[in-house]
C-alpha cells in the first residue's frame, strides 16, 4: 500500500538546466575554465553540486579534491544568484502534487541538489501546504541512490520506504528506489526519455502529469 510520494526536482518538477548552466558558467568564467552548453551540463548532473563541478572542470583538474572543493564554493555563490531563475514548473505538476497531498498521501522532494535550494525551489515552485518536506544533500551524508536520504524522509513522513513511490527522471531515481525498497515510477517529460528509463531497468514509465496522478490512484 502506499502511503508516500517522494518527487526528484530537477527534470521531474522543473526545468533546472538553464540556472544550473548560468551558475555554472559564471565559476568556469572566473576561473577561466571553457564555459558549457545546456546540452553538457545536462550530462553532468544527477550526483550531486560536487560531482556536477568536477565534471565541468578541465579534465586535468578534476582529481585534485583541493580545487574541487574551491571552485565547488564559487559555485555554491553564483548558484545562489541564479536558481531562482527557474520560475515555473512542469505543466500540471503542481496539480498533481496539491491533488495526491489532498488524497492524504505524504508528500515530499528528494534531490541531489544542495539542501539550501531545494528548499527555496520548492518554495518558489509548489503552491503552500501542498507538500511535507524537501531534502537535498547533506553534507558528510551520502546522496542518491544510497537508500540513507529516502530512509530519511520516509522516517520524516511517518511511513516505510516499502510504503512510498519515488517519481523520478533518472537511471539515478530508478536505483535509489532499488536501493530503498521504494515503488517506482519513471517520467518521460524530463532530462531523459522513455528508451533511456526502460534500458536502465523502469518498469513504469508516464507521459504526463495526469498519467502519473491516475497511475498513483491505481496504488492506493
Amino acid at each position: 500500500m502506499i502511503r508516500a510520494v517522494i518527487f526528484d526536482l530537477d527534470g521531474t518538477i522543473a526545468n533546472t538546466i538553464s540556472a544550473i548552466r548560468e551558475g555554472i558558467n559564471l565559476t568556469m568564467r572566473k576561473y577561466g575554465y571553457p564555459e558549457h552548453t545546456d546540452e553538457e551540463v545536462l550530462s553532468y548532473i544527477n550526483n550531486g553540486a560536487r560531482e556536477l563541478v568536477r565534471r565541468a572542470m578541465p579534465e586535468e583538474l578534476q582529481s585534485d579534491e583541493d580545487t574541487v572543493t574551491r571552485v565547488l564554493a564559487d559555485y555554491d555563490r553564483f548558484y545562489g544568484e541564479t536558481y531562482h531563475h527557474t520560475d515555473r514548473t512542469y505543466d500540471g505538476i503542481p496539480e498533481v502534487v496539491s491533488a495526491l497531498h489532498d488524497k492524504g498521501l505524504g508528500i515530499a522532494v528528494l534531490s541531489n541538489k544542495q539542501d539550501l535550494f531545494v528548499r527555496k525551489l520548492c518554495q518558489q515552485l509548489l503552491p503552500v501546504g501542498s507538500y511535507d518536506t524537501a531534502q537535498g544533500v547533506i553534507v558528510g551524508k551520502p546522496t542518491k541512490p544510497h537508500p540513507y536520504l529516502s530512509e530519511l524522509v520516509a522516517e520524516r513522513l511517518g511511513v516505510t520506504t516499502a510504503e512510498c513511490v519515488m517519481v523520478g527522471d533518472s537511471d539515478v531515481d530508478i536505483r535509489t528506489a532499488e536501493a530503498a525498497g521504494m515503488t517506482h515510477i519513471g517520467v518521460s517529460w524530463g532530462y531523459r526519455d522513455e528508451a533511456f528509463l526502460r534500458v536502465h531497468g523502469a518498469k513504469t514509465v508516464v507521459n504526463t502529469p495526469a498519467q502519473l496522478l491516475e497511475m498513483i490512484e491505481t496504488m492506493l
